[in-house]
């Protein structure tokens, strides 16, 4: 459930439209439809899912952009309604949500939710360098959300704290190399029975197939206890092109 909670802190909305149903809304939306199935069998939920087609959406600042298609689990429930408000929730979260309290226990699914939503991971090989970079970025409309999150992850997993950057009325903060490995370890250092972006996965776990093929995780402490597994992938060293098929 600390996954989903992130995932609704991400992509989530809620609504109270008791004065004309009665009652209370939350709708998750998604362009990977298997995730939301996956969400829909965490909540024991058989509500359906809802098609969005793509389409050509203009925003304030005057630019237009085309919207892949989504799909959107959407569940009435007073009571979910009333406890995501407690826990910081609220309609058009956007702008306000905030950090909220979560057993360290459970951070790393909490986080990982939210980073389905509203974070990215790509590779690269910086120029000037010979070997490739991995990079996480956390995404919010929300600067405060972001500046207790870098606060949590110093606390968590002693890193530093970093600025934070915005543009168009969004907010990146943004973590590279060690420091982004230690955090997509931390997330998916126990996927047993929970769910996960797989199309995400994928790019951390090709980057740690590359160190493998390299050596390279012998100077990652932090992944020490994954190096049984990591040693046992294929030692096939990727391409730079490869790498940016990943992007």
């Amino acid at each position: 459930m600390s996954y989903v909670l992130g995932l609704i802190f991400a992509d989530g909305a809620i609504e109270d439209v008791r004065k004309s149903s009665r009652t209370c809304y939350l709708a998750i939306t998604s362009k990977d439809k298997s995730l939301l199935e996956k969400i829909k069998k965490s909540l024991s939920s058989s509500h359906k899912l809802y098609i969005r087609k793509p389409r050509i959406v203009t925003f304030s600042h005057g630019e237009s952009y085309l919207c892949s298609k989504t799909f959107t689990l959407r569940i009435g429930n007073k009571t979910m309604f009333s406890d995501l408000v407690n826990l910081g929730l609220t309609p058009r979260k956007s702008l306000t949500i905030s950090l909220p309290e979560i057993p360290e226990q459970y951070f790393g699914h909490f986080l990982r939710g939210y980073f389905d939503g509203d974070g990215c991971v790509t590779t690269g090989i910086p120029k000037g360098r010979k070997t490739a970079e991995i990079q996480t970025i956390f995404i919010s409309g929300s600067r405060k959300f972001l500046e207790s999150l870098s606060l949590k992850l110093k606390d968590l997993l002693f890193i530093k704290t970093k600025n934070i950057f915005s543009k168009d009325n969004s907010h990146y903060l943004r973590y590279r190399g060690k420091e982004s490995l230690r955090i997509l370890h931390f997330m998916y250092k126990n996927l047993v029975n929970t769910p996960y972006l797989e199309r995400k996965y994928k790019i951390y776990y090709t980057f740690l197939r590359n160190l493998s093929s390299q050596g390279e995780y012998s100077r990652l402490p932090h992944l020490s206890q994954n190096k049984a597994i990591i040693s046992s992938w294929p030692k096939k060293k990727l391409s730079k092109r490869q790498f940016s098929s990943f992007y």
